[in-house]
Order: structure tokens, then sequence, then C-alpha cells
């Protein structure tokens, strides 16, 4: 019973759906619980002939069909309106009275039938009873109080009358009555609970399965997000890309300083888009699996200086002071990622920070690793909403939507981004006196990497100018436009439309490039990788290729190093950051 009791408490239902429940339950068993006792009824009146005046079991039998006749009346009532959570006590309430009202009908019908002389009449009327009140334990149990007024007033009743009336040792059948009402009133509440249990779990199951109808309505919804923005990010991110190229091409070809301060407005206003779209793709990319963590021994101190030098001029226009405080420290991560992570929190402090305000970032050595910490004295973030802001698309000051301010995902990347590289993330701040961001980065000793990552951490210090890059890409102003900021570079350039016009080129020239940089689609069926390819080996060289993309399923690094990727809108200065680090390698190569 206490077990019984523990599965109730454990698949809790409310009252009024419980009530509901067993309504319906009692309405869906009212036929066949009708027609058992049509046929006992019918039995037993045939058995009574041989005891009792036909008369007097006529008029019984009457009164016992009429109970029957009000049984099957009651759920034909609330056919039409049906059953519902607000009329279900009220059926429950009728059902009571009726099963009472046939239990009284039975218990003094078999009392005015019982010959106490006769001990023939009185097993006769006794078992009547018995049969009716044993067998309507299981249909009856479903709302209890119904059986027990059934029970009660069909036994309880005519055991005192055969207590009382008969003659030892019959009367002893009263005791034995009593005894059977007790045993079915221990027995029907078990029925109950298991019934409540059933109930219980059928009920559950009906939540779990609508749950997952709706986990399967927003996988789909997702994964058409997904597909959406994998389908269409391309096209969205391939304007924005030329632009990039002919903003940093205009740049190179003016010195007048108003036509500068234009071409600035228009860059930035070029980047807030290009952040937008980037914020978008980032969330897109990790819902898809496509940013994969290259964790390497990464020194995080040069990469926070490198990275707070980028937003000096942006700290310096709103006249806040950026610091850094960071001693060499090699970390065990991936330096891009984290890269990403403090772009977002130093651009947030910067985006949040007043006027003459302060942001600073520092690296400190901590329990197995090193702490980054981000730490502003701006608006603060009140503690209720410190979880919330690491939500998609939560804003917080930013009612009016401004899209200069972004559309709130920075956080959002930046808690997936540590989740994925295992950084742990915390968050301190108090309104009006500013916001720490902190974030655990395991030493190099816990990754066990044993080179430097140079790549990622060092500015490149060879010139662009001594390189041959061959662009590859089927969009005339995609390739006009890099030529020319490529050319401004010093790089010697080379065009080509597709991978045939490429190896067409190079045989007429003669010559090997330094760098393939090519697009992700190109016309036909034909793709970056496929010509990359195709173009090593055609020049039986491993020719060192980036190729830009606007597909968010598309990684970031190939596993040989030999094959970067941008996702498009590129930055100019990151190509060229690039294009510097292969420049150093080609010059290492070289002899002195």
């Amino acid at each position: 019973m206490a077990e019984r009791q523990s599965n109730i408490e454990r698949l809790r239902i409310a009252p009024e759906t419980l009530d509901l429940q067993r309504a319906q339950l009692l309405k869906e068993r009212a036929p066949s619980s009708a027609l058992s006792v049509l046929m006992l009824l019918s039995l037993y009146a045939v058995i009574l002939t041989f005891t009792a005046p036909l008369l007097h079991i006529a008029i019984w039998a009457a009164a016992a069909a009429a109970m029957i006749g009000a049984t099957l009346l009651q759920p034909a009532l609330y056919e039409k309106r049906g059953l519902t959570t607000g009329n279900a006590r009220e059926y429950l309430f009728w059902h009571t009275a009726t099963a009472s009202a046939t239990g009284l009908v039975w218990g003094a019908g078999a009392i005015w039938l019982t010959d106490t002389a006769s001990d023939i009449s009185i097993y006769s009327t006794g078992i009547m009873l018995l049969s009716l009140t044993l067998g309507g334990i299981s249909p009856q149990s479903a709302y209890r109080r119904s059986y027990v007024g059934l029970a009660s007033c069909a036994l309880l009743p005519y055991a005192g009358f055969i207590f009382f009336s008969a003659e030892w040792p019959l009367n002893a059948i009263g005791v034995g009555a009593l005894f059977a009402y007790a045993f079915f009133m221990s027995s029907s509440a078990r029925v109950e609970i298991a019934t409540r249990d059933a109930l219980a779990v059928k009920q559950n199951q009906a939540l779990m399965e609508e749950l997952r109808k709706q986990r399967d309505a927003l996988q789909k919804a997702s994964e058409e997000k997904t597909r959406f923005l994998a389908a269409t990010s391309h096209d969205l991110a391939q304007p924005l890309h030329a632009q990039g190229f002919f903003l940093a091409a205009l740049r190179e070809k003016t010195r007048d300083p108003q036509q500068l301060d234009l071409i600035a407005k228009i860059e930035a206003s070029w980047r807030g888009l290009g952040n937008l779209l980037d914020g978008l793709l980032d969330v897109s990319r990790l819902d898809a699996g496509a940013i994969v963590a290259d964790r390497r021994r990464t020194d995080i101190a040069a990469l926070a200086a490198r990275i707070a030098d980028e937003f000096s001029a942006a700290a310096a226009e709103k006249k806040i002071a950026l610091s850094v405080q960071a001693d060499p420290a090699a970390a065990w991560t991936d330096p891009i990622l984290l890269g990403r992570i403090l772009r977002n929190l130093i651009s947030n402090a910067i985006k949040f920070t007043s006027e003459g305000g302060h942001v600073s970032l520092s690296v400190l050595p901590a329990e197995d690793g090193f702490e980054i910490a981000v730490e502003d004295t701006g608006i603060g973030i009140p503690a209720a909403q410190q979880r919330a802001v690491f939500d998609e698309y939560v804003q917080l000051g930013n009612r009016e939507r401004n899209r200069e301010k972004g559309l709130g995902l920075g956080l959002s990347i930046v808690r997936r981004l540590a989740e994925l590289l295992g950084i742990r993330l915390t968050l301190s701040s108090e309104p009006g006196k500013g916001t720490r961001f902190s974030l655990m980065v395991p030493g190099a000793t816990a990754g066990g990497g044993t080179g430097d990552d140079a790549a990622s951490t060092a500015e490149p210090h060879s010139k662009v100018s001594a390189l041959c890059v061959l662009v590859i890409d089927d969009e005339d102003a995609i390739r006009s436009g890099m030529s020319t900021v490529l050319s401004s570079w010093g790089c010697e350039v080379l065009s080509a439309a597709s991978g045939d016009d490429a190896i067409g080129l190079l045989d007429r020239m003669d010559l090997v490039p330094d760098v393939l940089i090519v697009d992700q689609r190109l016309g036909g069926d034909e793709t970056g990788p496929d010509v990359v390819e195709r173009l090593r080996d055609e020049l039986n060289e491993d020719v060192r290729a980036i190729m830009m993309t606007g597909d968010i399923s598309v990684e970031t690094e190939r596993e040989d190093g030999a094959l970067r990727v941008l996702h498009k809108p590129v930055e100019p200065e990151l190509l060229h950051r690039l294009l510097g680090e292969i420049a150093r390698e080609k010059a290492e190569r070289e002899p002195a």
C-alpha cells in the first residue's frame, strides 16, 4: 500500500484533471456495467421464484430495472455537451447518487424477499448481494465514493437485518456479510489506487507524446532555419564581400581627408552589416556543428595584446581608456575561437561604457591554467538579468532595437564557444559600477602541446608584395575588387573565372603562384576544393590555398592546414594578415 501511495505522489494529477478522467472512465463503462447488472437481475429473479412470492419479485425487479435505466440515462444526458473539467464533478455526484440508490434497491429488495426461517432464502439473497457488490469493485472503483455508496446501501442494512432477525446459526451470515463488506472496501481501495496510477501513467504518456511532438516541431524548425541560412548565406555575404574589397581599393586610391572620412563612415556601416550577418551565421554554424575546436599551444598574452590593439581606435573614439595587463602565458586552446570570444567581450565592454570610462584586459596565472578577465566601468547588469544576457537576441538597454548595437547574439556566441573550448565563463556585475567577465583557460601542459602557435599569435613581418596570387571566382565584381586590393598591396595578381581558365592561364604564363584564392562555389558543379586539387595536380606542387565561402557548414580550416577557409564577408585586413603569414613562411624557406 505504501508503495502504491508513493506512485501516486510521483505521478500526481491535478484534481480537476483526475475528476474528468474518472468521469470519462465511468461514462465509458456505463453500458457494460448496466448489461452485467441486468444479467444478474435476470438470474436472481429466476432463482428467487423458489423462495419468494412472484409479485414481490416482480416489484423488486421493476425497481432494479428502473435503476439500470437511470444508469444508462445519465451518460446520455452528457452526450451533447460532453464532459469537461467544469462539469466532471457534477457527473461524479449524480453517478454516486445513482449507485447508492441502486444499492439501496437491491439491499431493501433482499430484505423484503428474504424468509429468515429458510436457510435457502437467506443463502439466495445473501449470495445475490455479494455478487452485486463484488462485481461492482472493478467498474465502480474508478471513483471509489460511487462504489462505497453501492456496497454500503446494499450490504450494511442486509447484514444488520439477518443478524438480528435470523436464528443461530443463520444469523452468522450477517456477520459474514460485514466481513465481506470490509474486504470489499479494502479491495476497492487498492483498485482505486491502481486506477489512479493507470490514469496518471496514461496522462504522462500523453504529455510525453505531446512534448515529443513539440520537440520534433522545434527541431524541425531549427533545422529549417539552419538550412535556410546555409542556403542564403552565400548570396547574402557575396555583395558585402565585394563591397569590402572595393572600399579597401578606394581607400588606397585617395588621399583627400574629407573623402577618407566619408570612406571611413561607409566602412563603418559596411562593417556593421557584416557583424550582423556574422552573428547570425556564427549561431547557425554552432547549431550545425560546423565550428570545430582546434586546440594548440597558444601565447594568450600576445593574443590578448593583439586583440586589444584592434580595439584601441574604437576606445579612443569614445575617449575610453583601454589597458592590457598580461605576462607571457602558454595556454592549450583554439586561438581563433578564443580570439572571437575576446573580441565579443571587448566590443561589448566598449559599447556599454560611457565616455571617460575604463576597459581592461588581463591575463593572470590561476590554478591549472590562466584567468583572462575583461572588466569595464560601464552601466553594469542587474543580478536578475545576468543569466538572461547569455540567451540569444537579448539586449539590455536597447528597447528601440538600434541595429548599431547588434542583434543581442554576442554573449550567446561567447557562452557557446566557451562551452566548446571547455572554458569556465563567469560574470560579476553591479549596475552603475561595471561588469567583469572571467575566462578560465587551461594551461598548455594540460593539453600536452609542445609547439607555439606562431601563426595565430604573431604578426606577420614579411611583405605581401613578394607573393604571386591567383584569384578564382565566377563573379566579375569579386575578381575585380580583390585584384584591385591585392595589386595595391604590391602582389602580382592573376584572375580566372573557373578551374579550366586558371589552368589555361598558368600554362600560357608558365609560372607557379604562391597562393590560390578561390571561391567555394563556382559555376556549374565546380567547387573550390576541386579546383585547388586540380591545380595542385597540374602544378605538381602543394600550393597554399585560401577558400572563401558563405556556406555555414564549411569548417574553418582543413586538417592539413594547407587550405584555409574564410567566411564571407571577409575583412581585407584579415586577408592581408593571412597573406603576410604565407609571405613570412615563403621567406623562411628561401635561402638567404
